[in-house]
């Protein structure tokens, strides 16, 4: 594997662990004001991401790219991975509306109605940031690619 193949690797696991972030984020708007029927209410979600290779392996790689070593071809490519989906801990929050049929009958939260933890605002500013660091990692593959083709270019001079 070349280091521009490690760059595209790079670039293109940061743009789908970007836009996978968008979509969480986008289910946590579309679901903020949602209760099921057992009064149960959704939680927010946040998309987990982990390196794809271990520091350990990407350390002996970069001695062995200064050595000029070989690389394997079924080498684990280089960037980050979906790792899993968590539940956003949260504090329950409830409003009250004692007419509504899923108001608590008993307990100190008698008449209260469960609400959604999830803050528009906090998202928004997630999903903006999840754009930026989208658009970082399109010039990344950009420069990536300008440079790989100049590199060809001053190869056949």
């Amino acid at each position: 594997m070349t280091d521009a193949a490690s760059a595209f690797d790079i670039a293109a696991s940061g743009m789908a662990a970007q836009r996978l972030s968008m979509d969480v984020i986008a289910q946590n708007l579309a679901n903020a004001n949602v209760q099921q029927a057992d009064g149960s209410v959704y939680r927010a979600h946040a998309a987990m991401f982990e390196p794809s290779a271990s520091f350990s392996d990407a350390m002996q790689s970069a001695v062995d790219a200064e050595f000029n070593v070989s690389f394997d071809d079924d080498a684990t490519p280089a960037g980050v991975r979906f790792a899993g989906l968590i539940e956003q801990p949260s504090v329950a929050a409830y409003r009250l509306d004692p007419s509504n049929p899923l108001a608590l009958a008993a307990g100190p939260h008698k008449g209260y109605v469960e609400v959604s933890d999830v803050d528009p605002i906090a998202q928004m500013v997630g999903l903006v940031a999840a754009g930026r660091t989208y658009d970082a990692d399109v010039s990344a593959l950009q420069a990536a690619k300008q440079m790989d083709t100049e590199a060809i270019d001053i190869e056949q001079l």
